[in-house]
């Protein structure tokens, strides 16, 4: 290979050794036609020219002058060639080049001709050659204010006609989901911190799920969920309810009330109230399933016993299984309920899981099975305008259902702003019988948890009875009935379990938590104490000078030395929005002006003051909760 190449490889080592061998591994199978018109150079590859002809690197000025360019802007290039493109950004871009190049024939030709070693060497230049590996850096990237920018040739499009809408969908999924991780995690870590915290006192009384795990090994379990087709199959659950171990998600548990059905196991998570998708029923003979940080209003209903499922990839989970000394690795969960419901199926150890009502899409107008807790939405064709639409055949039924606020006006706001999501959101997705049918962006983030976890765990058998709904891979398609008609009635269902929580650990485990707090609030005084002398100078000087600037250091120091030093911890959760909006700031300040200390002094502000305030609360809160133990 030809000194250009070792030089890029080598470079390519240090920032990514994995892909630096899968490159170096790999046979060249069709060598594109290097060819040189209007004094550039191009590459005809599959019969296609890879760059504009007339002038390749104008192209690529052009495309690149279109995009947003702020240091947290992420230049998401997609297409290697001759590096045209990819070099502009690289040479221009004050944000994040990352390059998508899937084709590692491309990439091994091209690294071959061009020289990319000083590309490749800076720090905000990252290449993947697959999804996962894209995902990895866009989620390193991420914030709630900055999406990734698409940005490729005319030619890379045509080249991949057939495939290139499917990915655009696929990556914009990816995307979604990290925006909604980091939108929860600044919006979501200090209330549901206060959740788990207030929910101590009757979490001592709780189970842990894997304290009972392989209880109903060989069985099989019905997770049923509320998709229109949950109406379909009512009568078949009758039928074979000695035969199954019946677990049911939040929203479908008023559809089997109304049919006498008893499951064997409710999953609720949400950390909102959504205790009116249960009201008014007799869950005495049901157990329930929850996370620690789910609203404590659900655990005020009698239930046989309360389970514990200790979600490992939510990060306020910790906390819990910090106090407890508990493993969670079993736990797993990627936001839907109807995951956390397979989840528990597996560590009961149920070798066959049936998924009931797992639509995951909107079938014949319907959105959720007529008797769940949300039945008045609806999916419709508007012809006026020639788009679906959701609506609600009745709006009032709907905001009650939503909302328990004793406010009529909040109530139907909050109805207001969840089907305008709903309408933004719009999806398609491919359906079982294998047309496109419509669903919502969400429930179209779920299909792939879904397939993975049969994947994950392909040592049982996965059944999705929906027939109508979207594909979910690695689940046969089939009828309910079908799926049961060789199971066979449980003789017993019952749990037995010696688990018995440590008390005396516990409280010992709080009282250091209290004054862990007690010592980080010293540094955040520190930390206020240092912002009000930065203000002061910025005041006094009136410009960034060396004092200030020497000032917003130290300011600064103290910020990481909290934001590191006190990863994963109680601290951490609380101020998680305060320090989001920290970090965005930092690398939108390119240069320091008097507007720009202005904004971060606020921010710095902020983050101190509420820190103070929050440390305060909580700890009252550990307090109270100590005297109810």
């Amino acid at each position: 290979m030809s000194n250009v190449y070792q030089k890029n490889i080598s470079a390519l080592i240090q920032k990514n050794p994995v892909l630096a061998r899968r490159i170096t591994d790999y046979v060249i199978k069709d060598v594109p036609q290097l060819i040189n018109e209007n004094g550039f150079y191009n590459l005809v590859y599959k019969n296609t020219r890879l760059h504009n002809p007339a002038n390749p690197l104008g192209e690529a000025q052009e495309i690149f002058a279109r995009a947003e360019n702020t240091p947290v802007a992420i230049h998401l290039i997609y297409g290697l060639g001759l590096g045209y493109l990819f070099q502009v950004a690289s040479a221009n871009s004050i944000g994040t080049v990352i390059l998508y190049e899937p084709d590692l024939n491309i990439l091994k030709i091209a690294f071959t001709l061009v020289d990319f070693s000083k590309d490749i060497e800076k720090n905000n230049v990252f290449i993947a050659d697959n999804i996962d590996l894209l995902g990895e850096y866009i989620h390193k990237k991420s914030n709630t204010k900055n999406t990734p920018l698409m940005l490729t040739t005319r030619a890379y499009r045509e080249l991949n006609n057939e495939t290139f809408d499917e990915m655009v969908e696929n990556i914009q999924r990816m995307i979604g989901s990290f925006s909604l991780d980091l939108k929860y995690t600044q919006e979501k870590f200090y209330p549901l911190t206060r959740s788990i915290i207030r929910n101590i006192p009757q979490l001592v009384n709780e189970i842990p799920l894997t304290a009972i795990k392989d209880v109903f090994k060989g069985k099989t379990a019905v997770v049923v969920s509320a998709g229109p087709t949950l109406d379909r199959n009512i009568e078949t659950l009758k039928k074979y309810r000695d035969n199954i171990i019946l677990i049911v998600v939040g929203t479908a548990m008023k559809t089997l009330a109304k049919h006498n059905i008893t499951p064997d196991f409710l999953c609720i998570i949400e950390a909102y109230d959504s205790s009116k998708q249960i009201a008014d029923l007799d869950l005495s003979e049901v157990n329930f399933i929850t996370e620690p940080y789910s609203n404590p209003n659900l655990r005020n209903f009698k239930f046989k016993q309360i389970y514990s499922h200790i979600s490992q990839n939510m990060p306020v989970n910790s906390i819990w299984s910090s106090l407890t000394a508990q493993n969670i690795n079993e736990y797993l969960s990627k936001g839907t309920v109807s995951y956390t419901a397979l989840n528990t199926a597996r560590i009961l150890g149920c070798s066959k899981i049936v998924m009931v009502g797992q639509d995951l899409a909107y079938i014949e107008g319907q959105c959720y099975s007529k008797d769940s807790a949300y039945k008045d939405l609806e999916c419709r064709y508007n012809k006026d305008n020639n788009r679906w639409e959701i609506t609600a055949k009745n709006f009032e039924e709907f905001a009650n259902s939503l909302s328990n606020s004793p406010d009529e006006e909040k109530r139907k706001k909050a109805a207001e702003n969840r089907l305008r999501n709903l309408n933004n959101s719009l999806y398609y997705v491919k359906g079982i019988k294998g047309d496109k049918i419509p669903t919502e962006s969400v429930y179209a983030a779920f299909i792939k948890p879904l397939t993975e976890f049969a994947e994950m765990f392909n040592d049982r058998e996965y059944i999705n009875t929906s027939m109508e709904g979207a594909q979910i891979d690695g689940y046969k398609n089939m009828p309910l009935e079908e799926a049961l008609k060789d199971t066979q009635p449980i003789e017993t269902r019952e749990i037995k379990s010696d688990y018995k929580l440590d008390l005396t650990s516990l409280k010992t485990n709080i009282t250091t938590e209290i004054s862990n707090l007690k010592k980080t609030k010293e540094d955040v005084l520190n930390g206020e104490k240092a912002v009000k002398t930065l203000n002061n100078d910025l005041k006094r000087y009136k410009a960034p000078t060396v004092e200030v600037l020497k000032d917003l250091k130290k300011v600064s120091q103290l910020f990481l030395n909290l934001s590191t030093s006190k990863a994963g911890t109680l601290f951490d959760f609380i101020t998680a929005s305060e320090k989001i909006d920290i970090d965005y700031e930092m690398k939108m300040t390119g240069n320091f002006t008097i507007e720009t200390l202005t904004t971060l002094i606020a921010k710095f502000s902020n983050y101190f003051n509420n820190a103070e305030k929050k440390i305060d609360r909580v700890i009252q809160l550990l307090s109270n909760t100590l005297e109810k133990l």
